[in-house]
């Protein structure tokens, strides 16, 4: 519900063929191609990949903007948390919060990041070690900013070629494809 309430409706009215890209309601299973993210099980998947690194933390901060952002991460983070005995909660940005050690934060948007890394120079404390980031969606800056920040990201490259041969498939057979994630391990936790 939410965002997706009378998406059906809007989208019958589209003529031609309809593709769905990235965020996907179950309920057009069936009725339209798509190349989705599992938001909820892709970030729970990727905090069990990463937990030998996460043990030195007890606290994981989800930090995204509601109305933009697929909560869905957010119930990840939490059944990782239940299972594995973290503590866990929600905010919307970085933004004057001082860093608690023992913390990782699971960070959108790169201002987020900034501030993060702006406050933990002012508290004096390490990243990766007195507290820890993991940033989504990778990029060329992540790979060397601050030593590295461990980035959990969908693989953008391989949703282009699956909605491109479904599309010049002509949607001949209506399939839901899930895209692969990947964490990509580095020094920020």
């Amino acid at each position: 519900s939410g965002k997706f309430e009378g998406i059906e409706l809007q989208l019958q009215q589209l003529g031609g063929k309809v593709f769905l890209l990235d965020h996907f309601h179950p309920e057009l299973k069936g009725k339209y191609s798509a190349v989705f993210q599992n938001f909820a099980q892709d970030t729970c998947d990727a905090l069990i990949f990463g937990q030998e690194h996460l043990k030195k933390y007890e606290h994981i901060v989800m930090v995204q903007k509601n109305q933009k952002e697929p909560l869905e991460r957010y119930d990840g983070l939490c059944r990782f948390c239940h299972q594995h005995n973290f503590k866990h909660s929600y905010i919307d940005t970085t933004r004057n919060r001082t860093i608690e050690k023992g913390e990782v934060y699971m960070v959108v948007d790169d201002r987020d990041l900034v501030f993060l890394l702006k406050q933990a120079a002012t508290q004096g404390l390490e990243l990766g070690s007195d507290f820890g980031i993991i940033s989504y969606n990778d990029t060329s800056l992540k790979e060397i900013l601050a030593g590295g920040i461990t980035t959990l990201s969908t693989d953008f490259v391989q949703m282009g070629r699956t909605i491109a041969s479904l599309m010049l498939n002509n949607g001949a057979e209506i399939r839901t494809i899930e895209n692969p994630w990947t964490l990509n391990l580095r020094k920020s936790i």
